[in-house]
């Protein structure tokens, strides 16, 4: 239930800040920091499972790295947004996806 949850979230903000509409500029950022937050959650959650398939944790790993150095960019430099949330939404997924099959 909480994974599910925690996807839902990410999933949402993922999507507010593609809609647009009542987003302004300045909360896309903050979004995006969110919705990796929570993803980078579950991935280091699914790492730190002692059944954890090393194949799987070193892609988290990878996918980390390519989120939070997304985030960090679009933060200090005004990054791509939509890169930013392209490697935002390809870490939540792949997370959501390993934390629902440990379970």
């Amino acid at each position: 239930m909480r994974i599910a949850l925690l996807t839902a979230a990410a999933c949402a903000g993922l999507a507010a800040c593609d809609a647009g509409g009542g987003v302004t500029q300045v909360s896309r950022p903050q979004v995006l920091l969110d919705s990796y937050l929570i993803a980078h959650g579950m991935a280091t959650s699914y790492a730190e499972n002692p059944d954890a398939n090393l194949a799987v944790v070193q892609e988290l790993a990878r996918l980390d790295h390519r989120a939070s150095d997304a985030v960090r960019a679009l933060a200090h430099r005004g990054g791509d947004v939509s890169g930013t949330a392209e490697a935002v939404a390809a870490l939540t997924d792949y997370a959501a996806r390993q934390t629902a099959s440990a379970q």
